[in-house]
């Protein structure tokens, strides 16, 4: 039952009003302003009928009091008066009223006003809540709930405007793409809810999470002005991130490389957002897995990353490749690009874990002639899959040139490496085309070493 507050010093009226209402709501009745407002102090009623004549705080003033304050703003308020003029009604409405009804009123008269303004007002509520939920969803990311760049524009640029500061930081994880191609869409969008959730359990209320598309995330945190404090934090979201991709059962496969930017506050979104990106596409291009604070001196040569290491080894790599082979046998062929991303993965965990690793390069002799029968690009094709169809399936290689093929061979030393490779050559040399194509080929194998 929606509650009705009675503002009269007549009680007679007071009475008279809650009588015409107690049918269809809860009536309370008070007899001055300030008795008005004491009452909103614990209790919101629906609506309040408020007479105009009251001694020590006249109607007007205490509507203007209660329109004053954000929390009782919103309630609607219709005058009582025995005045009727059009000046008095303007007068009320400039005050903030939704209506007023004039004394002495007649019980129906009162019932119909209240019922049609509250039935107004609960419809701009339904209107307004509709309103916000719309501007909501379209600032945020279905996924994972977090805001959207626009909103990151929007609010950041407030934020400065008012020269406070904080640190941006520009995500992106490293490999992501890799992932989502090889184990699907519905573990990489768990991979995402992951980082996603990884960034709320570091930000504090007020704290701006944004994910601009794919695998790329914003974090603005305020007042974070101190740099081993932001030192930390990066330190803190690539960590538990790994912890939490651990528990998924992909641990290593993919990380997070972070740029940083401190603000005073005394600079534009867009230099701010600049510099972060700009520190970001710098760890990425310098060993990923990593965060790095933006500086005035520049990220030129002698520049350190602040490298962190997680629990990933060549293990995962192993169950990565082995996994995206299904049934098939032999080595894994992947894309020049996809093989960099196994190879700066492997040369870390090398760094980490003291494991073997061997790179195998097949070179096809230059002076050769191709017969009219064959051609060199059918030559390459028959090393590849001689190499592939040798190897393990934990191995890696990938087309390096119009006449090079290389290959990553995990827990092997140079010895088994040549006895390996040596096999290749022997069953390329083997087969007939390229017996008559009178091409050679020879291997140079080396440990791969951490840099």
């Amino acid at each position: 039952m929606k509650k009705i507050l009675i503002v009269d010093d007549d009680s007679i009226n007071c009475l008279l009003a809650k009588h015409a209402l107690a049918a269809e709501y809860q009536a309370i009745t008070v007899n001055s302003g300030p008795e008005a407002l004491a009452f909103l102090e614990s209790e919101m009623p629906d609506l309040i009928l408020m007479d105009i004549e009251m001694p020590e705080m006249d109607g007007k003033e205490v509507v203007r009091r209660i329109k004053a304050c954000e929390k009782w703003n919103m309630i609607p308020i219709v005058f009582l008066t025995a005045d009727s003029s059009p000046i008095t009604e303007a007068d009320c409405l400039q005050c903030g009223a939704d209506d007023f009804i004039t004394k002495p009123f007649v019980p129906d008269v009162m019932r119909s006003r209240v019922a049609r303004i509250l039935e107004s007002h609960e419809l701009r509520k339904d209107l307004e809540q509709e309103l916000e939920e719309k501007t909501i969803k379209s600032l945020t990311d279905a996924l994972t709930g977090l805001n959207n760049r626009d909103f990151l524009e929007k609010e950041l640029k407030l934020w400065l405007s008012e020269g406070k500061g904080g640190t941006l930081f520009m995500t992106d994880l490293d490999n992501f793409k890799s992932m989502n191609d090889t184990y699907g869409h519905m573990v990489g969008d768990a991979v995402l809810q992951n980082f996603a959730d990884t960034l709320k359990h570091y930000a504090e209320e007020g704290d701006i999470l944004c994910r601009l598309g794919g695998d790329e995330f914003v974090a603005f945190f305020k007042n974070l002005q101190d740099k081993e404090a932001v030192a930390q934090k990066a330190a803190d979201v690539i960590k538990l991130f790994a912890t939490k991709m651990g528990a998924m059962g992909y641990g290593g496969i993919v990380s997070v490389s972070i740029g940083a930017k401190i603000t005073d506050g005394s600079e534009t979104f867009e230099q701010l957002y600049s510099d972060a990106d700009d520190t970001l596409y710098f760890v990425k291009e310098n060993g990923k897995n990593a965060y790095h604070i933006w500086s005035a001196e520049g990220m030129g040569a002698g520049t350190v990353l602040e490298q962190i290491d997680t629990e990933a080894d060549l293990d995962d790599i192993h169950r990565m490749i082995s996994d995206s082979q299904e049934e098939k046998k032999g080595a894994f062929d992947v894309d020049y690009d996809e093989f960099k991303t196994i190879y700066d993965f492997a040369m870390r965990s090398v760094s980490r874990n003291n494991k073997n690793v061997q790179t195998l390069l097949f070179t096809l002799n230059e002076d050769a002639k191709v017969s009219a029968d064959i051609s060199r690009d059918e030559v390459m094709e028959i090393l590849k899959d001689t190499v592939v169809s040798t190897l393990r399936s934990v191995d890696t290689g990938t087309k390096y040139s119009a006449s090079q093929y290389i290959v990553l061979l995990m827990d092997t030393d140079v010895e088994n490496g040549k006895a390996v490779a040596e096999r290749v050559v022997d069953k390329f040399c083997r087969i007939e085309k390229v017996i008559q194509s009178g091409i050679k080929v020879i291997y140079d194998i080396q440990p791969l070493k951490a840099e």
